[in-house]
């Protein structure tokens, strides 16, 4: 393996030293025509690697961009805006790559600063779900700028590969419809439209998989982990208004039942109206009795031991069904 780049799944929390993906520079790779051929939007990005700046801020090595100039951010906010402002200096596109929560708030972070920006930007992102609701934020924040965003979603399966199927489309219902991007992952391998259960094949070999990737009509949905992005969960994220995400970082947690979300950085709330913190539609879409509890940023990440580098956990019990009588209880509660 001498020569090579060995890297562990960003977001994994296995141990075990062996489960690495191999990043081979000397390997050449079709990835990015692949993608450039499946959604016509990206060939402005890959066509000419001298027009275009990738702007790396995800937590783990990826391969196949070796012909594409890039800057390694190490989630590090200063690098990013250098970056950024590399970019518009010399009149290039964005690739910028980064997982949805750390991507906005970098992005958030240079928005607060006076410097110009590119005037093309394309989001590659994955992980876990990007939230429409926070795609049209920024989206809308960067036109402001002067700067259109482009949005593509992958999905790799932890030390397999990245970009095995990506999206750059959504269902009416706002779910991405993702495209298959690598042909080693063996679609063909479904029973009744669905992945076999926490398996999915790659190179003809079962490996374990926590995601359920289903067929319809236009591509696939991919629907992820249940202990971590329950459907309760995320429905409510889709409700948060641009000026929800401006002041949390989507980041949350339970607390005996109750929701609390992390500020970003330097955000106050006034304690005194800390249940109507969000927005009117993101409040009512809550459970009854549920309340959100905003906390400062740090203080969060002291007690939940957030980190960039991890995912959120969408699924916190506060949105599971509950019984009649907790839900009358709550009710009179914040009555």
């Amino acid at each position: 393996m001498n020569g090579k780049i060995l890297s562990y799944s960003a977001g994994s929390t296995s141990l075990d030293p062996f489960k690495f993906r191999v990043i081979d520079s000397q390997k050449p790779t079709d990835k990015m025509t692949r993608l450039a051929t499946i959604f016509p939007d990206l060939q402005p990005f890959f066509s000419d690697p001298s027009q275009s700046l990738v702007v790396d801020a995800y937590p783990a090595a990826l391969g196949g961009m070796e012909a594409m100039t890039r800057v390694i951010t190490y989630l590090h906010p200063p690098t990013c805006i250098r970056a950024l402002r590399l970019a518009a200096a010399e009149n290039r596109r964005v690739v910028f790559i980064a997982q949805p929560l750390a991507g906005a708030d970098l992005l958030l972070q240079a928005m607060e600063t006076e410097m110009d920006w590119p005037t093309e930007l394309l989001w590659a992102t994955g992980g876990y779900p990007l939230p429409a609701s926070l795609e049209r934020s920024v989206e809308a924040w960067l036109a402001d700028r002067g700067c259109r965003l482009t949005v593509l979603q992958a999905y790799g399966v932890a030390e397999l590969d990245h970009t095995l199927m990506a999206s750059m489309h959504r269902d009416s219902d706002s779910h991405p419809i993702y495209q298959l991007i690598d042909p080693r992952l063996e679609l063909d391998s479904f029973e009744d439209g669905c992945s076999l259960n926490k398996h999915v094949r790659f190179q003809g070999i079962r490996t374990a998989n926590q995601d359920r990737i289903e067929s319809c009509g236009s591509g696939y949905r991919i629907h992820g982990n249940p202990s971590l992005y329950g459907d309760g969960a995320l429905r409510w994220l889709e409700n948060w208004q641009p000026n929800d995400w401006w002041n949390c970082t989507g980041y949350l947690s339970d607390r005996d039942g109750d929701i609390a979300l992390q500020q970003r950085r330097g955000r106050t709330t006034n304690a005194e109206v800390a249940i109507n913190c969000l927005s009117l539609p993101a409040m009512a879409s809550l459970p009854r009795g549920v309340a959100c509890l905003p906390v400062e940023h740090f203080d969060f990440m002291s007690h939940d031991g957030m980190s960039w580098m991890e995912k959120p956990k969408w699924n916190p019990a506060a949105f599971k069904q509950l019984d009649a009588k907790t839900i009358a209880r709550r009710a009179a509660a914040v009555a």
